[in-house]
């Protein structure tokens, strides 16, 4: 039905009367929904910093020159990874510390120990006559070894699972051939059975074992036994009493030790301890690494026993200081009284 008032079906309101079309809005362009920019990606991590941490357990000199570039590199490109360089340069210099404070005092023991030497009585045409002969000693020397706990034995001390034996030692030698040492009279509070803290002369028997684990990450444990036989109780008491002198006149000072053409490195010596039954202790604490060595002594009968336990990735003395004292009444607990 056509509208009358606009017989060509037209809104009679849709032109003026000249004939112009009415304004309307412009065309607004259709709406679209923004996404956000997708975040931006972090910077990579160094790779430097990386390889230092591999290459600390592989070959720790390599792993400290990498560390080091890392953080250099880090300091310039803004990469991640410091966090990853510093533990490969802690890791990287503990494993050189335990490698030249160990090879020190043990990979150089070459030096034969003197034995006494006797001689027969002359013959005479007098009467014999009886004397009574020293008495034996409760340790035999060559049953000193057994003294020492064996891989099974250790395991349990330390708990740990991983522990591995490493090398022996039947005779001690001179502990300067590798490395140097500010206080030569600290020798023997550095490595258990130095030759410089003891008689040599005296000793009958000498047998020292390595153990360590270091397939435990930021946890490896290195620790090395020795026990002393010699001719009397009186002697070994009397071998024990000078080797903790010479831990009381080093304790509360630094020591300088430096590896023959290679690092320094500066530990500070705790005074000796008395851990109960007989045993003394002395903690040493590598300056600036996360190392602590705990030292142990005692005698008992005709025997030393003169021990270090070494425990990385920490600066609490009180684990390695607790093994060394276990180890050291493991051994005491066979010698007969």
């Amino acid at each position: 039905m056509t509208n009358p008032q606009d017989p060509f079906g037209h809104n009679p309101f849709s032109y003026d009367p000249l004939g112009r079309v009415p304004y309307s809005e412009p065309p607004t362009a259709p709406k679209f929904n923004m996404a956000p920019p997708p975040p931006s990606q972090p910077p990579p991590v160094n790779a430097f910093a990386t390889l230092s941490l591999v290459f600390a357990f592989v070959f720790a000199p390599v792993g400290a020159i990498l560390g080091h570039l890392g953080l250099a590199q880090i300091r310039r490109t803004g990469e991640l990874g410091r966090d990853r360089a510093l533990v490969g340069l802690s890791l990287s210099y503990a494993f050189i510390l335990l490698t030249v404070v160990a090879l020190t005092g043990w990979a150089t023991l070459t030096l034969a120990v003197s034995r006494p030497h006797q001689t027969a009585a002359p013959v005479t045409t007098a009467p014999a006559t009886t004397s009574e002969s020293p008495p034996a000693p409760k340790v035999a020397p060559d049953d000193v070894i057994k003294l020492l706990p064996k891989l099974d034995a250790l395991k349990s001390i330390t708990n740990d699972q991983n522990l591995e034996p490493g090398e022996t030692w039947d005779r001690p030698g001179k502990s300067d051939k590798d490395a140097t040492i500010d206080r030569p009279q600290c020798w023997g509070s550095m490595t258990p059975g130095a030759p410089e803290a003891y008689t040599l002369d005296a000793i009958l028997r000498y047998r020292a074992e390595e153990f360590s684990d270091t397939q435990t990450l930021l946890k490896s444990i290195q620790l090395i036994q020795a026990v002393i036989a010699f001719r009397d109780s009186p002697t070994a008491q009397s071998q024990v009493s000078t080797l903790v002198d010479g831990w009381r006149e080093c304790g509360g000072a630094p020591v300088t030790l430096s590896a023959r053409g290679g690092p320094t490195y500066t530990l500070s010596l705790s005074p000796p301890a008395d851990a109960g039954n007989g045993i003394t202790t002395m903690d040493l604490a590598p300056k600036g690494l996360k190392v602590r060595f705990v030292r142990a002594a005692a005698a008992k009968a005709n025997v030393v026993v003169d021990l270090y336990v070494v425990s990385l990735g920490t600066t609490d003395a009180s684990g390695p200081r607790q093994t060394a004292v276990s180890i050291a009444n493991y051994i005491l607990t066979k010698i007969p009284d």
